[in-house]
């Protein structure tokens, strides 16, 4: 497969959540929103639509993109919930901003300013974390969420060996 087969197959793949996703196509994906993403933006900055076009591709993205996640902790042999962990992190980072007087809700400087560290450094650890998980090598052969996405070794996989 090229790359661009790679990173087009999780949008043939919308919604699907069960089996598995290699490291190439998970992260050719990757590259291919991204550099969609900074295309569509500079299509927003010349037409002046203050980012609606951006944030219309990014929601149009989210789906395929939890789908390849949870496919790509699948080939690790791990749940698709460990995905919630990162969003739960965030939601920390979120309430401690909210509760300790940063939106105005009460309560001292300092106390604000050490959950803000905490909440960051959770956050921090869920996001190194993840990206662990995606860089890590598929198990070999079958695991309980279906058979090795390759037959054998496929050259666009060993670059992200």
């Amino acid at each position: 497969m090229t790359p661009l087969d790679w990173a087009l197959l999780p949008l043939k793949r919308y919604a699907n959540f069960r089996g598995r996703a290699p490291r190439a196509e998970y992260w050719w994906f990757y590259l291919g929103t991204l550099i969609l993403s900074v295309i569509v933006g500079a299509f927003d900055r010349l037409l002046g639509t203050n980012d609606a076009l951006a944030s219309l591709v990014n929601l149009a993205l989210l789906l395929p993109w939890i789908a390849v996640t949870v496919r790509r902790l699948h080939d690790t042999d791990r749940s698709g919930w460990w995905l919630l962990g990162l969003g739960g992190a965030v939601i920390a980072l979120i309430t401690a901003f909210a509760g300790f007087g940063l939106f105005g809700f009460g309560g001292s400087a300092a106390t604000a300013f050490t959950s803000t560290i905490v909440a960051l450094l959770i956050v921090g650890a869920a996001g190194i974390t993840f990206l662990i998980f995606m860089v890590l090598p598929g198990t070999e052969g079958p695991n309980r969420y279906g058979p090795d996405p390759y037959s054998g070794h496929d050259e666009l996989e060993e670059v992200f060996a």
